[in-house]
Order: C-alpha cells, then sequence, then structure tokens
C-alpha cells in the first residue's frame, strides 16, 4: 500500500489516510504485542468495517511489516563526534527505541527486518565502523555484534517486567549457595540486571574493544 494513500470508511466518515492506520496499529502493538493486533479489533478503533482493512492491506503481515518500519524510521542517527562516540549513540539510541516499541524485538524474532529504515540505520552503522579503520569483514561482524546485544538487553529488559521475569527472580533469590555460590552471593545484582547503566557499561566494552581492533589494523 502507497504511503499516504487514504482507506474509504463505507460509513459516510470520508476516508482515512493510511499512515493514521498504521500508527494505531502501532499504538495497540506498543500496548498489547503483537498477539494483541488483530484487524477486527484495529478496525473497530477506527470505526470501519474489517473488510475496508482487508481491502488494503492484503495480511496482517504487510501491517506488521509497515507498523515495524514506521517505529524504526524514529531511530535517531548521529552525525557529529568521532565514530565510536557515534557508534555508541546510535546504539544507545537504537535500545531506547526498542523500549518506545517493544514490537519490533517480536517482529524481528519472526522476520529480520530488512525494510528501507532497517537498511538506513544498517548503512550508518557501517559508514561509521569503516571510517574507524575496521575492514570490511569485521565491520559487518561488529554491527551483528552490536545489534544482537542491544536486542539482547532490550529483550531482558522486557521480560523482567512480566511473568517471566518473576519465575526469574524466584529462581535466583532461591539459589542453592552450596550448588550456585556465585549467583547466591550476587542475588541482589542479578536483580537488577537489565538497567540502562548496566547497558551503558557493556556497550562500552564493546566500542572501546572496536576502537583497539581497528588501530591494530592499521
Amino acid at each position: 500500500m502507497a504511503k499516504g494513500s487514504t482507506i474509504t470508511t463505507g460509513r459516510g466518515k470520508g476516508t482515512l489516510e493510511s499512515d493514521h492506520v498504521v500508527a494505531k496499529a502501532l499504538e495497540i502493538v506498543d500496548r498489547e504485542g503483537l498477539n494483541g493486533l488483530t484487524m477486527r479489533g484495529l478496525a473497530s478503533e477506527l470505526g470501519v468495517g474489517v473488510m475496508t482493512l482487508y481491502g488494503h492491506f492484503r495480511t496482517k503481515d504487510e501491517l506488521v511489516e509497515l507498523l515495524t518500519e514506521r517505529a524504526i524510521s524514529e531511530l535517531e542517527i548521529p552525525e557529529t563526534g568521532s565514530w565510536d562516540e557515534q557508534i555508541h549513540e546510535l546504539f544507545t539510541n537504537l535500545r531506547e527505541l526498542l523500549k518506545s516499541h517493544p514490537s519490533i524485538l517480536e517482529a524481528d524474532a519472526a522476520r529480520p527486518l530488512s525494510g528501507p529504515a532497517a537498511l538506513r540505520a544498517a548503512n550508518a552503522s557501517l559508514g561509521m565502523l569503516r571510517s574507524g579503520g575496521l575492514d570490511d569483514d569485521r565491520a559487518v561482524s561488529a554491527m551483528s555484534s552490536l545489534i544482537s546485544f542491544t536486542f539482547g538487553s532490550a529483550m531482558f529488559r522486557r521480560n523482567r517486567d512480566d511473568e517471566a521475569g518473576s519465575e526469574y527472580a524466584l529462581r535466583v533469590r532461591g539459589a542453592d549457595p552450596d550448588e550456585l555460590e556465585h549467583v547466591s552471593y550476587l542475588a541482589p545484582q542479578m536483580l537488577e540486571r537489565g538497567t540502562d547503566d548496566e547497558f551503558d557499561f557493556g556497550l562500552r566494552i564493546i566500542v572501546d574493544g572496536l576502537v583497539r581492533t581497528a588501530e591494530e589494523d592499521r
């Protein structure tokens, strides 16, 4: 469906902008997750018939791809600072975006993100890494490592506050000190995982390592 196209409601209410439909869908999945998005529920919130939506979005998957693209398009890509400062800022911004739009995590787990916005972000990060002196293979590997770390951190933070997080906390608190000495001793710190400070610490370790690798390659 073309961006900015319109959907006729068929109820005497004129038309809906497709961007508005995608924005409403994104609002729903951020609130309820991808499983909470149904074409019928979306149509109800928009005040249109469900068949009206199917006339413009062939499947729910097509709509999910569009709402994910919309979310990723909000990512701020830094343009100033040294290459390593830009990388740090870019992936910090990405984690903040994933906190705002956790549906991206679900969408990426089902299908690797490859829309225009995702590829623009990949292109920017690769440019930063190559400008820092990493060769082609290491630039791609570094980007993959940064993405995996950032998505993993965001996923853990998200799960920490739901039922899975409660089970994790219960098991950590109940760790047998005779069998799991270090987990038991560090249980308070283990239960604080997923913080912004922890992410920043890990990201700096990765970026500092990339700086050293680039220097060694010169």
